[in-house]
C-alpha cells in the first residue's frame, strides 16, 4: 500500500494541545432555546451548544452524517434538527435538559418523519406537540415546496395548506411563511421568482401578503406580539427587519446594516440563517465566520457577536483515507508497452503492467496533476499540474530506478566472457542464443501484444542471401531499439525528477508531443493552440481559440487535425501545415457538429464523429469517414482489403523511437503530401447509425480499424468496424472512457468504471491493471486545492468579459479565507455558492464532493391521495396506471386502508392512526407488499406493488395536463387546445408534436404552457412549428376546393408537424432558461399573446467541470442577447397579461392563469373572426 500525505496546515487558531480556539470555524443554522438565553449551531456536520452570551461550545451530536437547522420545543425540553443520517435529510428529536449554563442531551435521537425526499425544519407548534417543515412530500407541477406539520407521536403527517411556500412558523395566531425560488446568496436579484412574506390567519385560513418587495424576503419570524422579524435583501446585503403588528410595509423597521467595511470585500451578503427564541426577546443570525446576536426588546441596540470558543481536539478528523484503486481518471501505456502511468484523484502513478507488480506514487501533494502523456521516446511523461497556483505544463523522468541499484557487472570479467564466446565455430549445450541474433531479453508485459510490438523476432523459415540479409537488417533494428530501455526504467521506477516545460503566469495546458518527440503542441487560457519547439524553446501561436480544439498530430510531426468552434457554435474539422498556419483546410464544411478527428499515419483516412442529420434527437452522433486519398474511394472491395492489410502490416512493426536528442542534428521527416483537399468534405461517409452517440473514437495507424463506445441492442460497450464500417465487432461491454493506444495499434488502453485496463486491438479478453495506492487527505490541502479550481475556472470562464465589475481576485482570496475554514462538502459547497452570488447569475452551482451517503429509504407509493380517518387513511383520489388502479390491486375511493404488511396504522378502528403512510410503507418500493383495507364496511386483503417516488411524478403529471386539458375544453367551449412543455428537449418535443396533433387538430386555437419549464435547448424547433409560414396548401382530387382548409399541406414535407392558428403562451416565474428564450421569441415575433408572470430571468448557457475529489461545478460561458443588445440575464420576459398565482388560488384548487388564457385566445380569434 502506498500512502499519500499532504502538508498538513491547522485549521484554528490554537494547534498545540485541546486548549479552546477563539474561532468559530464555518457555523451555520443557529436555533435559540425559548428564553433565547442558550443557542444551539451546526460545525462540521454536527450540533453545538453554546451560551448566546458566549463561552465554552460543547458537542450535541456526533456523527457522519450532516445535521443543519435545529429548533427547540416551545417547553425547551426537546431538540427538533435535520439529519441526512437515514439518507434523504430528514428530522428528528433528541430530549435535552438545562443545567446550569450547559444542555445536556437525556435520551436517544428518535426519528419523527420517514420521507426519500429532503425534509428541512421550520420549528415547533405553540403546544409543541409537532414539528413544522417544509418539502417536497407529493408531486406538483408547480415548482415550490410544500408547507407540513408532523406530530411527535408518529402519527399522520398533513399538510398545512395546499398552498406551497418554504419556512412555515406559527404563533397563536398566524402561520408566517415565504413564497418564491431565488436564493438568498443573491441578494442583487430582482426578478419575479424574488420571495416574499405571506401569513395564514389560523382562525379563518384567509392569506395575507405582508410584503411585496422585488428583492428577497424570507425567514421570517412571527413575535408573540403579532410583530414579524424576517430577512431582507432590499438594502443589496441580506439584513434584519421588523413588520409592525398591523402594519404594512410602509412601517418596516430596517434592524440591522450590514455591510462591508472600509476595505472589506464581502461580508457574505450579510446575515444568514436567522433564529429567534420563542420570547421574542433574541436573535441570533450567522455572519461570514461568526454567530451574532440581536436584542430585540431594545432595537437600538447593535449587534454583539457571540464569543464563541470550540475545542480543537472535539472538532472533525483532520484528514481522511482515501483507496485510489477505482478512482482512475487517466491511463497511458508506455509506447513499449511495458509500463503504464496513471492519473487518480489528482495524483499520478505508474506500475509495471505484469501482474503482481507494486505501483509507485509519481506525484505526492495536494496538486491536481492530469492530461497525461508519454513523449514518443518514452523518456518523459508529460502532464498538466496547478502546483504553481495555475495550470502548466511539467515533464517528469525517471531519476532512479530498481536497475540502478544492481552492481555493476565486472567489466574485465564481461570482455573475457564476451572473447571466449566468440573463439568457438559452435554453440555450446548450455547456450542456444547470442545477443546479436535474437531480440533482448525483457520481462513480459500483462498484454503480450504490447510486448510484441517492441520485440518481434524474424521468420527464419525458407531462408535465402536475400532473407539472411533482411535479417540482419532486423537484428541491426534490434540492437537499435535495445538501446532504448525508458520502458524498462519506467517499470521499475523508483524516484523522479520534475522539470517545468511551460509554466508562466498564463494556464498552460493539454500537452500534446509530436511523434517525432522534438516538439510539443499545448493549449493555453481557454483554447489558444501553441506551439514549442523542445530544442530551441521557440513558442509559436498558431491557433487563437476561445474554446479547446480537439487536436491530434500526423505521423509527420508536420500537420495537425482538429476540431474548432465558430461563434455560430458550428464545429469542422481542419487540417494545418504548423509551418503555415493561415494555410489551414476545413476538412468536413458542414453546418452541424463534427468532432473527434483521428487521421491514419498514411495521412489518407480521417474519421470524426458527427450530429449531421439527426434532427429531432438528444446528443446523437454517428462516425463517418473521409478518404483524404481520393483514390481509395475508386478501388474495389478487395483492392481496399489489400491495402489495409498492407498498412497494418506496416504499421503492426512500429517500434518505440529512439532516445530524442534534443541537442544533436535532425533531419525532418518527410512531409505527407495532402492533396485535393478542397473537395474532401464532399467525400465524407457515414459509417455507422446506432441510436444514441457513438462515441471515444479511435483509428488504427493503419487506418483498417475503427473504435469507438456505443449502446447496440441494449447493450454499451466498446466496439469496432472496418476502414467501410462493416464487420462490427463487441470488444467489451460496460463505460469506456480515455481510450488510447501504443504507437504500433496493437495494444489498447481504456478506462472504465475508474479502473484502467488494456485489450489487444484486434479484440480478446481485456486485463485490468490495477494500482494498489490509498492516500491520507489533509481535508485542509483539499479544501484550498478545491477553491483554487474553482474559482480560477469560474473566472476565466464566466460569460461576462469583466466578471460585472467584480475584483475577482480580491473576492476569491477573501472567500478563499472562510472556504478554508469547512470541514464538511455541505459547508464547502455552500461557502462556493455564496461566492457564486457575488456575480449575482444564474446557472451557477456546485454540488457532490462526496461526504457522508448512505442509501434513501426504499419507499413506495401507491399512487393514491388518502386523508387520515379512524382506524387508518382514507383513499380520496387514485391516478390512473397507478398500482392502486391496476385491476388485481384496485383501490376505490372511499377505501380505508388500515394495515401494510404487518404494521397496523391505528390502535383501534375507532382511533385516528398512529403511525404515517410513508413510514408503514418505507421498504416496499416495486415489492409486493400486503394491504389490509376495509371497503364498504367489509375488510379485504390485497396484494399490491408501489412504484418509486418517479413513477408516482410521473403519473401525477399526466393526470395534472389532463385536468387543464378538460378545463381549457370546458372554458372554450371546445374550441381551443392544451399542450403543457416539460422541457426543452427532444423528449417534450416529440410529445409537443404528439400533444399538438392530439390536443389541437381542428381547434381553432392552443394555450402552449411553459409554466415551471427548465429549459434546454429547443426553442428553434418549436419555433418551426409554430411559425411555418402558409405558402400554399393542397387539395386532393375528391375534395372540393371550398371545402379543403387552407392550412393543408402534406405532412412528410415537413420536419415537423406544424400550426399556425393562433396561439397564447404561459409562463410564470418557474419558466427558466431556453424557455425563457421560447417567451421572448413569442412576444419578438409577435407570435402570440403572453399571459402570466414574468419569467425567472436566468438565461446562459452553462457547462461544468469537475474538481479532484468529483464535485461538479457549473460555469456560465455564454451569454444571450434579445435584438436591442439587452443582456437576458435577470431580463425575464414580461408577459402581455399579468396573472398573479396566489396562495388562495393553490389553496382552492383555482388556475386563474390558465383561466385568463382562455378568455384572452377565445376574444382575439372571435375579433379576428369578426374582421373576416
Amino acid at each position: 500500500m502506498i500512502r499519500l500525505l499532504f502538508t498538513v496546515s491547522c485549521l484554528l487558531l490554537s494547534c498545540g494541545g485541546a486548549m479552546a480556539a477563539s474561532t468559530s470555524g464555518f457555523p451555520q443554522y443557529p436555533s435559540l432555546s425559548p428564553d433565547g438565553s442558550m443557542t444551539v449551531f451546526s460545525l462540521g456536520g454536527d450540533l453545538w451548544s453554546v451560551p448566546t452570551g458566549g463561552g465554552h461550545a460543547e458537542r450535541l451530536t456526533s456523527n457522519e452524517s450532516d445535521e443543519l437547522r435545529s429548533s427547540f420545543s416551545p417547553d425547551g425540553s426537546l431538540l427538533a434538527f435535520e439529519s441526512n443520517r437515514h439518507g434523504a435529510t430528514s428530522l428528528h428529536v433528541m430530549p435535552v435538559e438545562m443545567r446550569g449554563q450547559r444542555l445536556i442531551p437525556t435520551g436517544p435521537i428518535e426519528r419523527v418523519v420517514t420521507s426519500d425526499r429532503n425534509q428541512y425544519l421550520s420549528g415547533f407548534t405553540p403546544d409543541g406537540k409537532s414539528i413544522l417543515f417544509w418539502g417536497y412530500r407529493e408531486p406538483s407541477l408547480f415548482r415550490e415546496s410544500g408547507l407540513y406539520e408532523a406530530p411527535l407521536d408518529g402519527g399522520p403527517v398533513t399538510a398545512i395548506t395546499s398552498a406551497k411556500g418554504d419556512a412555515p412558523r406559527m404563533n397563536d395566531d398566524q402561520i408566517v411563511f415565504s413564497r418564491g425560488g431565488a436564493p438568498m446568496e443573491r441578494p442583487r436579484y430582482r426578478g419575479s421568482s424574488n420571495q416574499d412574506i405571506w401569513s395564514i390567519q389560523r382562525d379563518d385560513g384567509s392569506f395575507r401578503r405582508l410584503t411585496q418587495h422585488r428583492a428577497n424576503d424570507s425567514h421570517a419570524f412571527p413575535l408573540p406580539n403579532g410583530d414579524v422579524v424576517f430577512v431582507s435583501s432590499r438594502d443589496g446585503q441580506n439584513n434584519l427587519w421588523r413588520l409592525p403588528a398591523g402594519s404594512d410595509e410602509d412601517g418596516l423597521l430596517q434592524i440591522t446594516s450590514r455591510a462591508p467595511l472600509d476595505g472589506q470585500t464581502t461580508i457574505g451578503h450579510g446575515i444568514r440563517d436567522l433564529a429567534v427564541s420563542d420570547n421574542g426577546s433574541t436573535a441570533v443570525f450567522a455572519e461570514w465566520d461568526q454567530l451574532y446576536r440581536v436584542n430585540l426588546d431594545r432595537p437600538d441596540s447593535p449587534a454583539t457577536r457571540i464569543d464563541l470558543r470550540v475545542n480543537p481536539d472535539q472538532s472533525r478528523p483532520i484528514s481522511r483515507m482515501q483507496r485510489l484503486d477505482n478512482e482512475v481518471d487517466e491511463a497511458v501505456l508506455h509506447p513499449s508497452g511495458e509500463a503504464m502511468a496513471f492519473a487518480a484523484r489528482g495524483q499520478l502513478l505508474v506500475r509495471n503492467v505484469e501482474e503482481d507488480h507494486p505501483t509507485k506514487l509519481i506525484t505526492s501533494d495536494h496538486a491536481r496533476d492530469g492530461w497525461i502523456s508519454f513523449s514518443p521516446d518514452g523518456d518523459k511523461l508529460y502532464f498538466t499540474s496547478d502546483r504553481s497556483g495555475h495550470e502548466g505544463i511539467w515533464a517528469v523522468t525517471v531519476a532512479l530506478s530498481r536497475a540502478d541499484l544492481e552492481p555493476e557487472e565486472d567489466e574485465d570479467q564481461s570482455e573475457d566472457e564476451g572473447e571466449s564466446e566468440g573463439e568457438g565455430d559452435e554453440e555450446s549445450d548450455g547456450d542456444t542464443s547470442t545477443d546479436e541474433t535474437d531480440p533482448p531479453k525483457t520481462e513480459q508485459p500483462s498484454n503480450q501484444n504490447a510486448t510484441k510490438a517492441s520485440t518481434e523476432t524474424p521468420d527464419d523459415s525458407g531462408e535465402s542471401e536475400d532473407s539472411s540479409e533482411a535479417d540482419d537488417e532486423e537484428v541491426e533494428d534490434e540492437k537499435d531499439a535495445e538501446e532504448n530501455e525508458s520502458g524498462k526504467r519506467w517499470a521499475e521506477a523508483l524516484r523522479f525528477e520534475f522539470t517545468p516545460v511551460v509554466v508562466d503566469e498564463n494556464a498552460n495546458h493539454h500537452p500534446m508531443p509530436s511523434p517525432d518527440g522534438r516538439s510539443l503542441i499545448y493549449l493555453r487560457d481557454r483554447g489558444d493552440v501553441h506551439l514549442l519547439d523542445l530544442a530551441t524553446g521557440e513558442d509559436r501561436l498558431l491557433l487563437e481559440s476561445w474554446w479547446p480544439p480537439e487536436i491530434q498530430w500526423t505521423s509527420d510531426s508536420r500537420h495537425i487535425i482538429y476540431a474548432k468552434l465558430d461563434l455560430d457554435f458550428n464545429s469542422d474539422i481542419w487540417l494545418m501545415d504548423v509551418n503555415d498556419p493561415e494555410g489551414t483546410t476545413n476538412l468536413t464544411r458542414h453546418p452541424d457538429l463534427d468532432e473527434s478527428p483521428r487521421i491514419s499515419d498514411d495521412g489518407k483516412v480521417v474519421i470524426f464523429r458527427s450530429d449531421r442529420n439527426q434532427i429531432g434527437t438528444d446528443d446523437a452522433y454517428d462516425v463517418y469517414r473521409i478518404f483524404l486519398d481520393e483514390t481509395l474511394a475508386g478501388l474495389s472491395e478487395w483492392e481496399r482489403t489489400k491495402h489495409f492489410e498492407e498498412t497494418a502490416k506496416v504499421a503492426g512493426k512500429k517500434k518505440i523511437i529512439d532516445i530524442v536528442d534534443l541537442e544533436a542534428d535532425h533531419e525532418p521527416a518527410d512531409a505527407i503530401a495532402f492533396e485535393n483537399l478542397d473537395t474532401a468534405w464532399n467525400r465524407s461517409d457515414r459509417l455507422t447509425s446506432f441510436d444514441g452517440a457513438e462515441d471515444d473514437l479511435l483509428l488504427s495507424p493503419g487506418g483498417d480499424s475503427i473504435l469507438f463506445s456505443a449502446e447496440i441492442d441494449g447493450t454499451q460497450g466498446l466496439y469496432k468496424v472496418d476502414a467501410m464500417g462493416k464487420n462490427r465487432k463487441k470488444l467489451t461491454t460496460g463505460s469506456v472512457a480515455d481510450l488510447r493506444m501504443i504507437p504500433s495499434g496493437k495494444t489498447i488502453s481504456y478506462i472504465s468504471g475508474g479502473n484502467a485496463k488494456t485489450m489487444p486491438m484486434k479484440g480478446g479478453s481485456s486485463e485490468t491493471i490495477g494500482i494498489d495506492a490509498d492516500a491520507e487527505i489533509m481535508i485542509s490541502q483539499e479544501q484550498s486545492q478545491k477553491f483554487d479550481e474553482t474559482a480560477r475556472l469560474f473566472g476565466r470562464w464566466f460569460y461576462h468579459p469583466d466578471i460585472k465589475g467584480l475584483d475577482w481576485d480580491a473576492m476569491t482570496d477573501r472567500y478563499r479565507e472562510l472556504a478554508m475554514t469547512t470541514r464538511t462538502p455541505q459547508a464547502f459547497n455552500r461557502v462556493v455558492n455564496m461566492l457564486f452570488g457575488e456575480v449575482d447569475a444564474s446557472h451557477t452551482g456546485i454540488y457532490g464532493g462526496g461526504g457522508f451517503s448512505t442509501s434513501n429509504n426504499p419507499i413506495g407509493y401507491l399512487g393514491i391521495a388518502t386523508t387520515p380517518v379512524p382506524g387508518g387513511y382514507e383513499v380520496t383520489g387514485v391516478l390512473e396506471k397507478s398500482p392502486a388502479a391496476h385491476p388485481e390491486s384496485e383501490l376505490l375511493v372511499g377505501d380505508v386502508i388500515l394495515g401494510v404488511n404487518d404494521v397496523t396504522l391505528a390502535e383501534s378502528r375507532e382511533s385516528a392512526p398512529t403511525i404515517d403512510l410513508s413510514r408503514a410503507m418505507d421498504g416496499t418500493r416495486n415489492k409486493e407488499t400486503i394491504l389490509e383495507i376495509s371497503r364498504d364496511g367489509e375488510d379485504h386483503t390485497m396484494l399490491i406493488k408501489p412504484v418509486s417516488w418517479s413513477a408516482w411524478n410521473g403519473l401525477a403529471y399526466q393526470d395534472e395536463l389532463k385536468g387543464n386539458r378538460e378545463m381549457v375544453d370546458d372554458l372554450s367551449d371546445g374550441q381551443l387546445g392544451y399542450l403543457h412543455i416539460r422541457g426543452m428537449n427532444m423528449a417534450s418535443v416529440h410529445e409537443f408534436e404528439h400533444q399538438l396533433y392530439a390536443a389541437a387538430h381542428g381547434k381553432d386555437g392552443l394555450v402552449i404552457d411553459v409554466r415551471n419549464n427548465g429549459g434546454g435547448w429547443t426553442t428553434d424547433v418549436l419555433l418551426t412549428s409554430l411559425t411555418a409560414p402558409v405558402h400554399s396548401s393542397t387539395i386532393p382530387r375528391g375534395v372540393a376546393w371550398e371545402d379543403a382548409p387552407k392550412e393543408a399541406y402534406p405532412r412528410d414535407r415537413r420536419l415537423i408537424y406544424a400550426w399556425s392558428k393562433p396561439i397564447v403562451v404561459l409562463a410564470n416565474e418557474h419558466s427558466f432558461s431556453n424557455a425563457e428564450i421560447f417567451t421572448h421569441a413569442i412576444k419578438n415575433t409577435d407570435r402570440g399573446t403572453v399571459v402570466g408572470e414574468e419569467t425567472f430571468g436566468g438565461v446562459i448557457s452553462t457547462g461544468s467541470f469537475t474538481l479532484v475529489d468529483g464535485s461538479r461545478v457549473r460555469r456560465p460561458f455564454r451569454g444571450w442577447r434579445l435584438p436591442d443588445g439587452t443582456d437576458m440575464e435577470a431580463m425575464g420576459a414580461m408577459p402581455d397579461i399579468r396573472v398573479l398565482r396566489t396562495p388562495e388560488d393553490e389553496a382552492a384548487g383555482k388556475d386563474r392563469q390558465l383561466e385568463v388564457a382562455v378568455e384572452e385566445l377565445r376574444t382575439r380569434i372571435q375579433s379576428e373572426k369578426a374582421d373576416g
